[in-house]
């Protein structure tokens, strides 16, 4: 395999509803003319009350009040991920659009657990963090980096290797279990200019998603 560089583009580099992601493109473009790459990624930041603020900060607080018994509005996580949509080309903009109302349902599924429960913790908040950031991102990156001809492919969460201990919350990395794992990774590297991946999240052995 050729030589890879892992880079990790996170929220303030990313910027408010995107803003800086053809930037990001121009890096990566740059790197990989020589070299594969491992494009790691953040949730994205928005603006909130006129705050800058991470969707993560805003899934966080949807969970809190979840679990309070308030119906949580996605409003915001989607007009941020309506505006990055705009940086796929029409090839693949009804894809990707599929995706991100998938994904957002799914975090409307675990919010509604949330509240029947009463608890906003374990896996109901590691996958709430999960679909409306970090797995999120990676996926709308891939098609925004496929809009601009460069060969990519995002990692998906069924195959993902990195695998953690069972510490929901605050996890830790299982060098052992991952070393398993690696195979599909080394073949998305094989096929692809560049593989688009989510940080902060990881699975158990038996595919809980962690954080």
């Amino acid at each position: 395999m050729n030589s890879v560089v892992i880079a990790k583009f996170g929220g303030s580099t990313i910027g408010i509803d995107g803003i800086s992601i053809p930037v990001i493109i121009q890096r990566i473009n740059s790197i990989c003319k020589n070299t594969k790459v491992v494009a790691v990624f953040s949730a994205p930041l928005t603006v909130v009350e006129g705050r800058r603020t991470s969707l993560t900060d805003v899934a966080l607080e949807l969970g809190n009040r979840s679990k309070e018994g308030k119906i949580s509005d996605l409003i915001i996580l989607r007009k941020t991920y309506e505006k990055i949509l705009e940086l796929v080309s029409s090839e693949f903009q009804d894809k990707c659009r599929m995706i991100i109302d998938d994904d957002l349902d799914k975090v409307r599924i675990e919010l509604e657990k949330a509240m029947e429960k009463k608890e906003f913790s374990d896996e109901i908040r590691s996958k709430t963090l999960a679909y409306s950031g970090e797995i999120l991102m990676s996926y709308v990156m891939d098609y925004i980096l496929k809009s601009q001809g460069i060969k990519s492919e995002a990692v998906k969460l069924e195959n993902w290797p990195i695998i953690t201990d069972s510490n929901i919350e605050s996890t830790n990395f299982v060098a052992s279990e991952s070393n398993k794992r690696v195979e599909h990774l080394e073949k998305l590297l094989e096929q692809n200019q560049v593989i688009t991946i989510g940080g902060f999240i990881g699975r158990t052995k038996d595919g809980i998603i962690t954080t």
